[in-house]
Parts: structure tokens; C-alpha cells; sequence
């Protein structure tokens, strides 16, 4: 049977606060051991503002043309306690306001699941949306100690309760200024803050190498495929057009009609294939650019199946893939829908994934292998070079190389290719000099990035232990 239990909350507790009952009839930051000092966030933040408020809508009210170019950071950005930046953000800052992320801020984003990020020195001056909220001029040192607070579940929990609206979620600015925060010492806070800053700073100043390196890369990319546009092979007439037009999906108009060589006409009479074949050919042909198949190694990985997939294993899918060129490691076993779909020969290292995505293809270095053993779906093209694997990686990612990918489009939805497809890009003549140098580059950042990880594991749990001390929950924590 059913034993109903029954709280008395004092009134002085009801008053600044919603009346749910799941705010006090579980562990709550009421709970808080009882030398803690509470101190509610408005007496620790100099001010607490909504980002940028604007319409990209011209013509409606709140609209600012200045958002139809500006880079600006949204909610996606944000992960506990850094930024995840898009290419675009490593543009330099192009507006200015209060709503621009300053050094030392924190913002937290208004709809769950809640993400709070520490703005470091390096991060970029750019807006935040009206989505997000920051924290601004936060007493030194706890301007990490109130980010990390904020990406735990205790206290998330208990902001989003305290907004009173069950049908939307969204956290107020009212609510979070009136939100009590557990304080540690300054002697065991200030180490804690450091670390996180400087980890922030050092992984932002690696990221921004990488694009270094793959704007070198796409200039040298691009500067090889020029002399065609010169002899008035058009670039609008070819499957290479600007970025914007290949984000909305657009193709290039064959209208009002072409001729096109009865040698690139294929199994495929799709316009756009045809298209593609031909550019192709006067890649090879005029400018010496070698067919993706040629670059491979003749060790090539199987693309058997695995017949006796495991009920339950790591595999490595489309959307684990990340822009700097490495993935996600799933951390847990999980199972497959498709087992049909999974490589039978698990990840190695010094291999190229290649999503067979083309509307938005990303690509991944594998290094280093994973320590656990990790199969690979088969939305991902398996590649491995002769030389060079890195190097080629970069390639692979330029527009000019892109724009073929994305001519190659199969089906009805005009999304995916098939892999044989993917053989016949054509891949400039890089300079093994240039080559090896970009390989270097690639490494250092993979490497480095991997240096990081383990540093960022060591400062969350020293930051978590000293969470869960302040708050009372060593030996009561949920497991995950």
C-alpha cells in the first residue's frame, strides 16, 4: 500500500518561490549543508541580461540588417562550461553591444535542457541571441563555480520549477536573479576557476588553428581550380557555386540548355550528374587533378557487413562526426536498428570517414584509433591513402571538392550518394611538401585536442567533488 508523507515548509521558504511540491519534497538546494553560504545571484552578478533581441524578418518590427551578416552565437553553442563554435564565429566581431559576450561572463540558454558557458579572453566578441541570458561582472572567483552550479542537475532542476510554467519551460530573468547559489571558499574556488578558464582559452586557441588551416587549405583548393574560370569555363556553369547557394540546396540552372560530351553521359542522365562528370573531366584533363581512387591505398577496408551484429555495441553514426575533423567516441554500447548497415571490420586508425550526406558532407581524421572496440554505419564512406590521410582530409572538405559531392546527389530527396560515386572525385595535385606540412598541422591538432579532454576531466571531477561536498550529496549522488 500507498503511505502518503507530508512535509511542513516554513512560509518564509514559500514566499520568493512557485509553490510547486517537487520544489521541496526532494533533495532541493534547501538542502544545502548547514555551513554553506547561500547567496542569491543578483548579489553576485553586476547585471543579468536577455541577449540580442532582433528580427531577421525586413520590414517587421525589432529588425536590424546588421543581423542578416553578423555571426552570432545561439543556443546550440553553448555545452556545460565552454562554446562550441561554427566556422563563422572565427570572423572577426562585425556589431557591437551589451548583448556581445564579454571575458568573464557566464550565459546560460532559457529553454531546457539548460547549458551554462564560461566566456573566456580568446572566444570571439560576437551577440548573443534572445534565446540565451548572461551573467555579467560576476564577483571573482566564482564566475565558474555559478556555471558549473547551473549545469547540474539540482540546480537546473530547481530553476526550471521555480519559472512556474509547466506547458513551456523557460527560465525568467527574475527567477534566476532570486536564485540561491551554495558558495565555496575563496581558497577552494580559485583554483577551480583558473583551470577552467585556462582550459577554455587553450582549447579556443587550438580550434582557431584548425581553421587556420583549413582556410589555407580552401584558398589553395580554390586558386588551383581558377584557371578554368579564366578561360571562361564560368564557375555559375559549372556544380562549383558560392556557399550560401549550396546551404539553401539550390542547383546550377542548365537552362536554357547545354551540350555536353557523349563521353561523361554515364548510367546516370540525371542533368545534374552529367553536369558533374563533365566538370570533372576538364579537371583531369586541363588541370592534371587525380580521380579519388588513385590516391587510395590498395589496402582498402572491406565493406562486408557484419553479419552477427552484437545486441548491444559502439558504433559510430552520421551525426557523431564533428567540424574539426574528429568524432564523437560513443561512450556507452548501444543498439542499431539496421544491422545490415554496420561495417564488419571495426574503426582503425589512419582512416578518412566521409558521410555520404552531400547536402551538408562532413568529414573525419582517425588518427588514433579508439581503445574500444567501435563499428562504423554505413552513412559513412570508409577511406584510406596512400599518404598523407590528414592532409587529404582537408581537401576533401574544400568547396570546389563539395560542390561535386553535392552534384552527385541520389534519390528522391537528392541527399545521399552512392560510395562508387564518391570515387570519382577529383582532387587537386597537392605538393607532398604542402601536403606533409598540413599533415603535421592536423596531427598537432588531434593531439593536442586529445591533451585537453583528459585535463577537462580531471577539473570536472575536482569541481564535482567539491559540488557534491557543498551540497551535501556524496553517497546520494544518481549514478550518470
Amino acid at each position: 500500500m500507498w503511505q502518503l508523507r507530508s512535509i511542513r515548509i516554513p512560509p518564509e521558504k514559500l514566499s520568493p518561490e512557485n509553490w510547486c511540491a517537487d520544489l521541496f519534497c526532494q533533495v532541493t538546494i534547501a538542502d544545502l549543508a548547514d555551513e554553506a553560504v547561500r547567496v542569491e545571484l543578483r548579489e553576485l552578478a553586476q547585471s543579468i541580461l536577455e541577449g540580442w533581441r532582433v528580427s531577421t524578418v525586413q520590414g517587421r518590427a525589432g529588425y536590424d540588417p546588421r543581423i542578416q551578416d553578423a555571426p552570432i552565437y545561439r543556443q546550440a553553442n553553448l555545452e556545460p562550461m565552454r562554446f562550441r563554435l561554427d566556422v563563422e564565429h572565427w570572423k572577426p566581431p562585425e556589431v557591437e553591444g551589451s548583448w556581445c559576450v564579454q571575458p568573464g561572463d557566464v550565459v546560460i540558454n532559457k529553454i531546457p535542457p539548460l547549458r551554462a558557458a564560461l566566456v573566456t579572453s580568446q572566444l570571439p566578441r560576437h551577440p548573443m541571441d534572445g534565446n540565451c541570458i548572461l551573467l555579467r561582472s560576476l564577483k571573482e572567483p566564482y564566475g565558474a563555480w555559478i556555471a558549473f552550479c547551473l549545469n547540474q542537475e539540482l540546480y537546473a532542476d530547481y530553476l526550471i520549477r521555480s519559472s512556474g510554467s509547466a506547458a513551456l519551460p523557460r527560465v525568467g530573468l527574475k527567477t534566476l536573479s532570486q536564485m540561491p547559489f551554495a558558495l565555496p571558499s575563496y581558497a577552494d574556488i580559485a583554483g577551480i576557476n583558473h583551470q577552467f578558464w585556462q582550459w577554455n582559452d587553450a582549447a579556443l586557441t587550438n580550434a582557431e588553428s584548425l581553421y587556420h588551416l583549413s582556410a589555407e587549405v580552401e584558398a589553395y583548393v580554390v586558386s588551383e581550380v581558377q584557371p578554368l574560370q579564366d578561360d571562361g569555363d564560368r564557375l555559375d556553369s559549372s556544380p562549383y557555386h558560392s556557399e550560401k547557394v549550396q546551404a539553401a540546396g539550390s542547383r546550377p540552372s542548365l537552362l536554357p540548355g547545354r551540350f555536353f560530351s557523349s563521353e561523361v553521359i554515364n548510367d546516370s542522365w540525371v542533368p545534374s550528374h552529367v553536369q558533374v562528370a563533365n566538370w570533372q573531366r576538364q579537371l583531369r584533363h586541363r588541370l592534371g587533378w587525380l580521380p579519388l581512387e588513385r590516391l587510395l591505398s590498395s589496402d582498402e577496408i572491406s565493406r562486408d557487413r557484419l553479419v552477427d551484429v552484437p545486441e548491444r555495441g559502439r558504433y559510430l553514426r552520421l551525426s557523431d562526426v564533428r567540424s574539426d575533423f574528429t568524432f564523437v567516441q560513443p561512450e556507452e554500447e548501444d543498439s542499431v536498428a539496421w544491422r545490415s548497415r554496420v561495417y564488419r571490420k571495426p574503426l582503425t586508425d589512419e582512416e578518412v570517414l566521409l558521410s555520404t550526406l552531400v547536402t551538408s558532407p562532413q568529414i573525419a581524421f582517425v588518427d588514433e584509433s579508439p581503445v574500444e572496440t567501435t563499428y562504423v554505419t554505413d552513412h559513412l564512406q570508409r577511406l584510406r591513402f596512400k599518404e598523407t590521410p590528414g592532409a587529404w582530409a582537408l581537401v576533401l572538405k574544400t568547396s570546389p571538392v563539395r560542390a561535386q559531392l553535392a552534384g552527385m546527389a541520389m534519390g528522391t530527396a537528392q541527399q545521399f550518394t552512392h560510395v562508387d560515386a564518391v570515387r570519382q572525385l577529383c582532387l587537386p595535385d597537392v605538393p607532398i611538401e604542402l601536403r606533409e606540412r598540413w599533415e603535421r598541422a592536423i596531427r598537432r591538432h588531434h593531439q593536442r585536442k586529445r591533451e585537453l579532454e583528459v585535463e577537462w576531466g580531471e577539473t570536472w571531477n575536482q569541481a564535482q567533488r567539491l559540488f557534491d561536498a557543498m551540497h551535501s550529496l556524496t553517497g546520494r549522488r544518481k549514478d550518470g
